[in-house]
This record gives structure tokens, C-alpha cells and sequence, in this order.
């Protein structure tokens, strides 16, 4: 659930006068993507350029300091203005070519002990998407419009998992657009259509689209369980039923089938194989979640909805019915939210550990999402909880620093290892990835080492 919503983009290959569901098209200007390749292809052309160059300095300041750098003497005992120019190009080609020969050697020690298998999984996409590219780049530029955070998070995902990951949640987005978009009586209709949308995609023959045909690609050669994304769906059914939510386990069941789900399927692409990386992975779900619903009270409350559990208002003497039809904030509905932020950052804590489990080249990026949605908490917090008059918003230079602060996970030691059992409301989807987790996890803690 995000309450967030954008437009979808329309994809080149839906058929003519309508997009995916039937909706009037969006003027053909809008679905192209060349006004944007070239400018993030420069931006980011010299933004690697410019860390090739910091390395290369770094490196070279490091060496220069234990032998001495001749190139300063050098430059300082010359006259000529011309040569001091030529030495100073010389000077900044050669920082640039150290920190490229740096930055790939270290590039190479951390992908040479991951999936040995990534170079096949991306050659099977290709085969089972002949337009992958095309595709995958309208996936793209969905994300960028539709969810800013995963998209700025996701630019320090390897390209082996940021491809895929972004064809998965391109898929998710525009299924929950699909389903919030249209009359309220047609929503059933509409989740009966995406139900169809995931049976062709997980048989092969997906609606031609490029967010179906990518998703298909992706679920077939990555292997996902089709439990997981059929526990999205279910997530959104709950929300079609006006579901009452009596306690925070209620609570967390609906966040297991709409983020956890999402979660486990990001863990199978970065290549998670037992049963304690899902379990922290569906932590790290269930808390971006109740996070999400912290930050949404006042509207969700708007639209009918109310996803703080009942058990938890009555303690301070409120009830969903009344805040849905008088969603104003109160001291006491502060409580009620503080109370689940309290129980996503324990969640939060419990996930870190999972981190450390994933390829060392995704972590930077898991780490970032992480630091990002558990800011949006902090920031509820500096305004007494209050969720109701306004959204809490993480600022874009705010995540800048919080990605930037993410950037140690590429060398830093691993977690001790968090062997706590799945969350009973999550098992479903670990019995789906393997029954053998499940029967471990009621065994030992020690069997899932």
C-alpha cells in the first residue's frame, strides 16, 4: 500500500486508443523516454568520471604520502604556463585512469563471490523478452515518476539485480494504480483482470505490454513462486473487503501480503538461499510497511480506510469508525501511531542483520531504503506524530546523505547473524519459497544457520 499515486505511463506496445486497462491514452509525448536517455546518460557519464577521479586521488594521496609526490614538486618548480596546463590535464587523466583501475579492481573482488549464474539469468531474460531493453526502459521511467525513493535507491543496485527489480516494481505499481484507479463497484473486476494479467505472465504468454512482458521474463528466469505476487493481490482484495484490522498481528498480515511479498521476491533476484535472508527480508517488509501506514493515517482515514489496529485505539479511547468519519489528530492518536513506529524500528533492527546475508554490491542499496523509510519515522516524530494535517516527507537532499551514509556497507564487517523465527504472519511465504524453511523454523533456530 502507498498512498502515493501517479499516472501510469503508457507502454509503446499496448495496443492503440487505450493502455493495459482500457483507460484513454496519455498524450504519446509522455511514453517516450528520449528526452531523458540523453541527459541521465551525461549526468551519469560524468558523475563516474568524477568518482574515477576522487578514488584516483584518494589512492594516489595515499601513496604520495608515504613516498612523496613528485608530480608536486614538479608542477611547483616549473614556470611555463603552458606546461603547468598540459601537467595539470596529465594530472587529473591520470587520477582518473588510477581510480578506474581502483574502483574495477575492487569491483572484481566483490562480484567474484556472487551468483556465478548472473550472466545466464540475464542472457535467459533476454530469450524469454526479445524487447527486454526497450522494456525494461519504460519500466524505468514509471519508477521515476511513480516512486521516487525506491528508484533513488535502486540506482545502487548492480545492473544484474536493478533491471529485474525494476520489471518486478513496475508490475506491482501498476497493478495497485489499476486497482485504486476506476469506480469503487468495478474494483473486483479489475482484480479479477490482473489475476488473469499474472496467470498469462507465469504461463508465458503475457498481455502485450512492457511491464507484463518484463514481469514474465523476470518471474520465469529468476523462478519466483507465484504465491508471492498472488499474496499482493490478496493484499488488495483485503482492501476492496473494508477489512477491520483488531490487532497489530492483523496489521502485520496485511503488510506481509503487500510489502513482505515484494521483499521475498527482491530477495530470490539478489539470490537469497536460506531460510533466515527471507525471514529478515520479510522484517524489513512488514516494517517499510507499518511505516507506510503510519505516515498515511490522516489519508487513509479520507478515503475510507483505516489500517491502525482497533485494539490499539480503544486503549486511548478511540475507534476506526470515528477516525474515518472525523480524522483529526489528537495527543492520543499520537500514542497509537508512536506505538507503531516502536514496532517497525524493532523490525528494522531485527532486518539489519539480513543485509549483511545479500551479495556485498546490493547491500548499499537495501541499507539506503532502510535508512530512508525509518527517517520517515523519525520525522513523524518531530511532529508529535501527527500523520493527520500533512504527509512526513524525507527531503531529496536528505536521502542523498542518507544513501551516502549507506556507502560503508561495501566494506564493513558482517552482522552477527539474527537466527529469530520468521514472523508467524509471514510464514506462508516462506513455506511457499521452500516447505523445508518452514519445517526448519519450527525445529531450531540452529538449523536454519
Amino acid at each position: 500500500k502507498n498512498s502515493s499515486r501517479t499516472t501510469p505511463m503508457k507502454c509503446s506496445s499496448i495496443e492503440e486508443g487505450s493502455d493495459m486497462r482500457g483507460r484513454a491514452p496519455m498524450p504519446e509525448s509522455e511514453g517516450k523516454t528520449s528526452r531523458i536517455a540523453v541527459p541521465l546518460t551525461l549526468i551519469t557519464s560524468v558523475f563516474t568520471l568524477a568518482v574515477y577521479f576522487a578514488a584516483g586521488w584518494l589512492f594516489l594521496s595515499i601513496v604520495g604520502s608515504v613516498l612523496g609526490d613528485p608530480m608536486t614538486f614538479y608542477l611547483e618548480s616549473m614556470h611555463n604556463d603552458a606546461l603547468r596546463v598540459a601537467s595539470a590535464i596529465f594530472f587529473i587523466g591520470l587520477n582518473a585512469l588510477v581510480g578506474l583501475v581502483v574502483l574495477r579492481c575492487i569491483r572484481y573482488v566483490i562480484m567474484s563471490a556472487e551468483n556465478e549464474h548472473v550472466e545466464m539469468r540475464l542472457q535467459r531474460l533476454r530469450e524469454l523478452d526479445p524487447m527486454w531493453d526497450e522494456d525494461v526502459l519504460q519500466c524505468t521511467e514509471i519508477m521515476r515518476k511513480g516512486s521516487k525513493s525506491f528508484f533513488l535507491a535502486s540506482w545502487l543496485l548492480p545492473s544484474w539485480v536493478r533491471e529485474p527489480a525494476l520489471a518486478l516494481y513496475s508490475f506491482c505499481r501498476k497493478a495497485d494504480d489499476d486497482i485504486d484507479e476506476g469506480s469503487i463497484e468495478g474494483a473486483q473486476d479489475r482484480l479479477k483482470r490482473l489475476h488473469q494479467r499474472l496467470d498469462d505472465a507465469y504461463n508465458g504468454v503475457p498481455q502485450p505490454n512492457c511491464v507484463d512482458r518484463a514481469f514474465s521474463a523476470v518471474v520465469r528466469a529468476f523462478e519466483i513462486p507465484k504465491e508471492m505476487p498472488e499474496a499482493l493481490l490478496d493484499g488488495f482484495l483485503w482492501d476492496l473487503s473494508d477489512r477491520r484490522y483488531e490487532t497489530l498481528s492483523d496489521v502485520i498480515a496485511y503488510s506481509s501480503r503487500v510489502a513482505s511479498s515484494v521483499g521475498g521476491m527482491m530477495t530470490v533476484l539478489m539470490g537469497g538461499k536460506d531460510s533466515v535472508t527471507f525471514a529478515r527480508a520479510f522484517d524489513l517488509g512488514v516494517a517499510m510497511q507499518l511505516t507506510n501506514i503510519a505516515r498515511d493515517v490522516g489519508e487513509d482515514a479520507r478515503n475510507g480506510r483505516v489500517y491502525l489496529p482497533a485494539d490499539l485505539l480503544a486503549e486511548e479511547g478511540l475507534t476506526p469508525e470515528e477516525l474515518k468519519a472525523n480524522p483529526t489528530f489528537s495527543p492520543a492518536l499520537g500514542r497509537v501511531v508512536q506505538k507503531l513506529l516502536h514496532r517497525a524500528d524493532e523490525l528494522y533492527e531485527r532486518a539489519d542483520s539480513g543485509i549483511s546475508m545479500l551479495p556485498r554490491s546490493c547491500r548499499v542499496a537495501i541499507r539506503a531504503a532502510r535508512l530512508i523509510y525509518c527517517e520517515i519515522g523519525r520525522k513523524l516524530e518531530l511532529r508529535a506524530c501527527n500523520s493527520i494535517a500533512s504527509r512526513a516527507v524525507v527531503g531529496k537532499k536528505h536521502k542523498v546523505a542518507l544513501a551516502l551514509r549507506a556507502l560503508p556497507e561495501l566494506v564493513l564487517w558482517d552482522r552477527a547473524r539474527n537466527t529469530e523465527p520468521v514472523l508467524p504472519e509471514c510464514e506462508y511465504l516462506l513455506r511457499a519459497l521452500d516447505p523445508s524453511f518452514a519445517r526448519a523454523e519450527k525445529l531450531s533456530p540452529d538449523a536454519l544457520v
